[in-house]
């Protein structure tokens, strides 16, 4: 088993979940992530001293085995719980009263940024067998004398394995099948993966002079969800941390509409339609950021899914796993329940 080798290809969630596991049964692992940095859509950004989490938001772990994670091994003192509450506003900028139903499932951040859960996945695992190379962006796979031939953008080979998997949204892990040479026909998986449809999303994150007003809650959503500003979230409700000089900050996700049809628009042009629809809801308040910038996400959550045995044909060692493979519009939980269940399907398989 010591000499198995399985590459990962993406280090977000699911990548980090597989490679959990596989480490712990004796593989060898090797996780390619074309970034500089753990975590894909769970995603801090550090600005003038702030920290703003700019993907994902919160984690929602509980009644999943990810909670268990979180709570246990993988707990550290930066976890804080998020109790301020979400609330929903109108298209006419009424903010409505805190429904109590929402605040059930409690949900969770970091002090120092929601990277710090994917930062703690890779500090705990065995890393006599876990080796991660960043900056590293696999663009082809081919198939030979029983390995499979990891290449890189200029055609260089980078790596080898006995199997990969591939952790990507749908349509990136499409690209990549149909660019490799296996001896399986992957059409299916091709077709099925490309089906899965993702909505973009332009955020733009805020900061502004200290002290900061007291906000409504912790964020605000869209009643309506054709309204530009879908989710606005005052990041220094997290901790105080976040905001040392004590600034106020904000994320605002605009909508999956607006998103699409403003994708290729200017910075100043998406900052100001935000900047327009904070006018609407607190006047003159968020009126002048003394900073502002804007981060796009071409594949920010599926609306559709697909069967992991519609993309994984019986016997295949590159795999498929990720958010177009699990319900819930890309989760945190959810992908780390599916790189479970790709590590568990490559341990039954008995690849080697």
């Amino acid at each position: 088993m010591q000499s198995t080798t399985v590459a990962i290809v993406g280090c977000g969630m699911a990548g980090l979940s597989a490679a959990r596991l596989l480490g712990r049964a004796g593989y060898q692992i090797v996780l390619y992530e074309k970034s500089r940095g753990v975590g894909g859509r769970m995603a801090t950004r550090r600005v003038n001293g702030c920290t703003l989490d700019h993907g994902a938001q919160v984690i929602k772990p509980d009644g999943t085995l990810l909670a268990d994670l979180m709570l246990g091994e993988c707990f550290c003192e930066d976890l804080v719980q998020v109790t301020a509450p979400v609330r929903l506003y109108t298209a006419n900028g009424e903010i409505l009263p805190p429904d109590p139903e929402r605040a059930v499932e409690r949900q969770f951040a970091y002090r120092s940024g929601i990277t710090a859960l994917p930062k703690r996945m890779l500090q705990i695992m065995p890393h006599e067998r876990v080796t991660l190379k960043t900056e590293t962006r696999v663009s082809r796979i081919e198939e030979a004398a029983g390995h499979l031939l990891l290449y890189g953008e200029t055609g260089t080979l980078i790596g080898e394995a006995h199997a990969v998997i591939l952790t990507a949204p749908g349509p990136q892990s499409a690209d990549l099948l149909e660019a490799s040479r296996l001896h399986e026909d992957r059409s299916r998986s091709i077709r099925a993966l490309r089906s899965v449809e993702y909505t973009a999303c332009l955020t733009v994150l805020l900061g502004y002079a200290g002290p900061a007003p007291e906000p409504p809650g912790y964020a605000l959503l869209a009643a309506e969800r054709e309204t530009p500003l879908l989710w606005l979230a005052f990041e220094h409700v997290k901790a105080r941390e976040r905001a040392p000089g004590g600034e106020a900050l904000l994320i605002a996700q605009l909508g999956p509409e607006y998103s699409r049809d403003h994708y290729a628009s200017p910075d100043d042009a998406v900052i100001r339609t935000t900047l327009e629809a904070l006018h609407a809801l607190f006047g003159e308040t968020y009126a002048v950021p003394l900073w502002a910038q804007v981060k796009r996400w071409r594949y920010s959550q599926p609306t559709g899914e697909v069967g992991f045995d519609e993309v994984n044909p019986a016997g295949c060692r590159v795999v498929v796993c990720g958010d177009a493979l699990r319900p819930g519009r890309g989760r945190v939980h959810q992908a780390f329940l599916s790189g479970m269940e790709t590590a568990e399907y490559l341990m039954r398989s008995g690849v080697e």
